[in-house]
């Protein structure tokens, strides 16, 4: 059996002066076509830290990626990084992580996410992770960003968790949502018409002034924007819980569910979802927090349900390693691996699933 497929997302930052080869210059590869690689059910996928957060160390993390045997990479491609300032792309940053993701083999998942402050409406400047004032504009960075890695991203995810007010500031305005969907859709593919464009993974939540439930979410977008993807994304936390024990307090294997009842009551049997999300953070210092066993549990009893799923496109465990070990921000210590690069049980037995 061929090796596990395993994705990984890799959260970069930063920029510098210029842009080597203009905006839209191709990163270089030796490659073969990106159109060739075939996302499935057996493709596992995991998080890593980014160029913004302590201890990134993104060659040596693509390194540890590729011989712990992972196939793909899920890297977040963020427009308030590359053009901080109006009309002045840089990619320098970004371009050594994709050209080495590709050097090492590995297949990527873009992420065309977050707006520069330029791009939104100044009353909502200080808002985290506002939605941008312009579907066009934030359409067109996805167009220059999808032919300038048309060689070496075969999939683009649009946005990361539109349905909640802290990913898609101030309110998660689904109809906004859309226009930025359906545009970025055409913009993405003529730049490369093989590509697969998925909509923003879903958050886990409920109906709220700040939230959209995710089934409640994707049947609105299959109202507004039922041709403009070619797969739906969630993101089905469950922790301290274990996916396959669905509860009041834990509903994603039911979010999971109801998302393929609006699909089939949408006519939709032919496309797949894809969980670009999935994992737990080893910590005391949060109710969803769990040790490391527990995270192992939670991670082989999750994987194993979502990849079984008739439906599934890859799931993409969250995350590679850790931000840092043992410190109080739970999101820091979602890793499969402990920050000096040394395995927490669930490491090996993620792989395991697919061996």
């Amino acid at each position: 059996m061929r090796r596990a497929l395993i994705v990984i997302v890799v959260m970069v930052i930063g920029v510098c002066a210029g842009c080597a080869g203009g905006p839209e210059g191709p990163a270089e590869s030796t490659t073969p076509s990106a159109a060739q690689f075939a996302w499935s059910s057996a493709t596992l996928s995991v998080n890593t830290i980014g160029l913004d957060d302590p201890n990134a160390r993104p060659d040596a993390e693509l390194d540890f990626a590729a011989a712990q045997g992972f196939s793909a990479v899920r890297i977040p491609v963020r427009w308030s990084s590359v053009e901080p300032v109006e009309g002045k792309l840089d990619f320098s940053a970004l371009d050594p992580v994709i050209r080495g993701a590709a050097a090492r083999g590995l297949e990527v998942l873009g992420v065309v996410t977050w707006a520069p402050a330029w791009a939104v409406a100044p009353e909502y400047r200080t808002v985290t992770h506002p939605a941008p004032e312009s579907a066009a504009r934030f359409a067109e960075f996805a167009r220059v960003a999808a032919f300038r890695y048309r060689s070496q991203v075969s999939a683009w995810e649009v946005w990361n968790e539109p349905n909640i007010a802290a990913s898609f500031g101030p309110i998660p305005d689904v109809s906004k949502y859309c226009a930025i969907l359906r545009q970025s859709y055409t913009a993405i593919k003529a730049a490369n018409p093989s590509a697969t464009v998925l909509t923003g993974g879903t958050s886990p939540t409920r109906d709220s002034p700040t939230g959209v439930a995710p089934a409640n979410y994707i049947n609105a977008l299959y109202k507004c924007a039922p041709r403009s993807f070619d797969a739906l994304a969630m993101h089905p936390y469950s922790t301290p819980n274990l996916l396959s024990r669905p509860s009041s307090t834990n509903p994603s294997s039911r979010d999971v569910a109801l998302v393929r009842e609006v699909m089939k009551l949408n006519g939709d049997t032919r496309r797949k979802v894809w969980f670009t999300e999935f994992g737990a953070p080893t910590t005391q210092f949060s109710p969803t927090g769990v040790s490391e066993e527990k995270q192992k549990q939670i991670l082989v009893d999750g994987v194993s349900l979502l990849k079984q799923l008739s439906y599934a496109g890859p799931v993409f465990v969250f995350n590679l390693r850790d931000i840092e070990t043992g410190s109080r921000i739970p999101d820091y210590n979602y890793g499969l691996a402990r920050t000096d690069f040394t395995l927490k049980p669930s490491l090996k037995a993620v792989i395991g699933l697919y061996n």
